[in-house]
């Protein structure tokens, strides 16, 4: 089994993966995380945050001429290293968090972990049972453009503040919406059915959807 926080890229087959809290019966259905693009945009910020900071001792001779040389070039260089670790420190804490924040799908209910530090963490659950409906959309422009998505599923809470249950910026979120949708009507009438229900896989259209159910005819859908 491997741990599922360390794999690099989600690919069926899901059963070899493991994470916690996970029944002993309970199938993982789909395992993602957000966009790759979102890293890259979190990658980017931080480069260009160690950039001012590494380049800010360069200013100084402008800015305070009446600085002497010594202490000019103790900025300079304290600048650069310090623009140099917060590049290190930062894109490693980013990717960090980005690789330990998924999303599972398994044949009992949608649960999501999202790392707030490299160490600590919160999990949220909704139950099938508990799902009410479901949507698929995209937030603004930014989304749009780089073909993602936010996926909800609303719960039977009422009113209370955590009746959504959201996967923001992820790939093929409407296909998502519809293959959820179809799980959870089986789930409804035949629980007993989701034994052998396919998995979701992204991109599985034509004539790939073809030869994954000639290459795994136990599954259905």
């Amino acid at each position: 089994m491997r741990q599922i926080f360390t794999v690099s890229q989600f690919e069926f087959p899901y059963a070899d993966l493991k994470f916690p809290g996970q029944a002993t019966d309970e199938q993982i259905l789909y395992v993602t995380r957000e966009a790759p693009v979102m890293l890259h945009l979190r990658l980017f910020t931080v480069g260009l945050v160690s950039l001012v900071l590494a380049t800010t001792g360069s200013l100084v001779p402008f800015l305070m001429p009446s600085f002497s040389p010594g202490y000019t070039f103790g900025l300079i260089v304290g600048s650069f290293v310090l623009g140099i670790a917060t590049l290190g420190i930062g894109s490693w804490w980013m990717t960090k968090l980005w690789k330990k924040s998924i999303f599972i799908l398994t044949n009992r209910r949608l649960t999501k972990f999202i790392y707030t530090t490299p160490w600590n963490r919160y999990d949220l659950s909704l139950g099938l049972d508990k799902i009410v409906d479901t949507g698929a959309y995209a937030r603004g422009y930014f989304q749009a453009v780089f073909g993602i998505g936010t996926f909800s599923a609303r719960s039977s809470a009422g009113n209370r503040a955590d009746k959504y249950f959201y996967i923001e910026n992820v790939h093929r979120s409407e296909d998502l919406k519809h293959y959820i949708s179809k799980l959870l009507h089986h789930y409804n009438h035949n629980e007993n059915d989701l034994k052998n229900f396919r998995p979701f896989i992204p991109w599985l259209k034509g004539e790939a959807r073809k030869r994954f159910l000639k290459n795994y005819p136990q599954y259905w859908s």
